[in-house]
């Protein structure tokens, strides 16, 4: 009883630990893919809008929903006060207070903070350049994200295939159907 008890707990947490991990990749992958977004509306304000960097975070933030409109308007609102902060001291706290950064690795929330430290004070063309190199770093960080994303799912295929086994040898196949669809 005690070793059914233990074999069930086990499984249980390694199943919850996979969902777990596997949430986590989600949160990651979808905050890049909205970094990317981003980027790209960004540089189209600036580029085909010809609109100066105030300019560009407003109009943009028409464009986004949720949290990540609220820092293109919170950023453009610190822009206009002047207070004397750089711009890439305004796109880190905003960033700070809008959005939950924590799911990204460390590289990943560096380039994303340098992005707001060269929009700053960069000309029009360097600002441009900087953002076609940031959209190409994300969109490499994505791919191998998503090559990450696939082979953890064949990981999660084995363990699940491994607890089936596991819960069939020691409760049998009956108990296995009974459990499966009452669920």
């Amino acid at each position: 009883m005690l070793r059914t008890v233990g074999l069930c707990v086990i499984v249980i947490s390694g199943i919850g630990c996979g969902f777990a991990m596997s949430n986590e990749l989600g949160r990651r992958k979808k905050m890049m893919e909205m970094i990317l977004r981003m980027i790209i509306l960004l540089r189209g304000e600036i580029r085909y809008g010809n609109k100066s960097l105030y300019d560009a975070f407003t109009g943009a933030s028409g464009k986004l929903e949720g949290k990540y409109r609220e820092f293109f308007i919170l950023t453009a609102q610190k822009m206009k006060e002047k207070t004397g902060d750089s711009f890439g001291t305004i796109f880190r706290e905003s960033a700070g207070k809008c959005l939950d950064l924590d799911c990204l690795s460390q590289e990943e929330r560096d380039r994303f903070y340098s992005l707001g430290d060269q929009l700053g004070y960069l000309g029009l063309d360097m600002q441009l350049k900087q953002m076609d190199l940031m959209e190409k770093e994300t969109e490499y960080a994505i791919r191998e994200l998503r090559k990450d994303f696939v082979k953890k799912e064949n990981y999660t295929a084995v363990w699940e295939y491994w607890a089936e086994y596991l819960w069939l040898c020691f409760f049998g196949e009956h108990v296995f159907i009974i459990c499966f669809f009452t669920v």
